[in-house]
């Protein structure tokens, strides 16, 4: 194990065969929570205190990161095949009907278990998650990096030294690195940092290419009908165009998913407002609570 969790218990499921690590804190209705692109169970480390108190948390690292098992054939790492995984998790571990938060590629995954397993599903979180995909994420250009095994195992090395890790922090944050406070700061680094000694370039890779693998989502999504927040933010810069293509598609064909606008909010909110997260999503599973 790279460390012990800064809250709730380490724990571990076997979910169709592969090894899920996912920590356990806090009581209450179970809330599965599913990273970002590369991320961790850490990457929600600003919530979890401001939650726990009413639900049973879950966060996880999805197959490819963290602990977690990070297959190197067979397993596509398509939102498609993370679902599936998670779908075992939540039937093993008898969870349903569970509430789903997500975050960027978490988020989409979030979505998809709602649409693709409603019966597991009570409502969903998603953080800028994308069921519209457009051709060229912001991220992108790295894929060229891990295609090619010398080329992106070097490149994996070289993340792992932590040499990126203030120019990725610059990147993630945007506008807003200028008003970070030191605490800030530091708490990034050090996520982006755990994140990196787990890093191999064939999960990598998967993730990064995702996007490409699961094009076809627009049609099934359609059938979500789990009430949905969508949150997303003013500042959040590159990834503002993908949002602003998702939510017309919303608006026509998902008339469960509620959208809540963070201002100057950038990609990675729940790192940089966790208040106003936590909020949301509090009064919007209350909602739930109340029917």
């Amino acid at each position: 194990m790279l460390s012990r969790a800064k809250y709730g218990v380490d724990k571990f499921v076997d979910a169709d065969g592969y090894r899920l690590h996912y920590v356990e804190v806090g009581t209450g209705k179970p809330v599965l929570m599913i990273p970002g692109s590369f991320s961790t169970y850490r990457a929600w480390d600003r919530l979890v205190p401001r939650l726990c108190d009413a639900y049973r948390l879950l966060p996880l690292d999805y197959l490819g990161t963290g602990d977690s098992d990070k297959p190197k054939s067979v397993f596509s790492y398509t939102i498609e095949a993370q679902t599936e995984i998670f779908a075992k998790m939540v039937t093993t571990l008898g969870l349903a009907p569970v509430h789903v938060v997500g975050a960027s590629y978490g988020g989409v995954i979030a979505m998809s278990l709602g649409y693709r397993h409603p019966e597991l599903v009570d409502r969903v979180v998603s953080i800028e998650g994308a069921i519209v995909k457009p051709e060229i994420l912001p991220t992108s250009g790295m894929a060229v990096m891990f295609r090619y095994p010398v080329i992106g195992d070097l490149f994996i090395q070289l993340i792992r030294t932590r040499l990126l890790n203030r120019q990725a922090m610059r990147l993630i944050t945007g506008k807003w690195y200028a008003q970070m406070t030191p605490l800030d700061k530091r708490e990034l680094l050090e996520q982006l940092s755990y994140n990196s000694r787990s890093a191999t370039r064939r999960a990598w890779y998967g993730i990064e290419v995702t996007s490409g693998l699961s094009r076809n989502m627009e049609a099934e999504a359609r059938s979500l009908r789990a009430p949905t927040l969508y949150i997303y933010g003013t500042a959040s810069e590159d990834f503002l165009p993908m949002v602003r293509q998702n939510l017309p598609f919303f608006e026509k064909y998902l008339p469960s998913v509620k959208v809540a606008v963070l201002q100057d909010g950038i990609h990675d909110s729940a790192f940089q407002k966790p208040d106003e997260v936590a909020r949301l999503i509090r009064e919007f599973l209350a909602e739930g609570a109340k029917t």
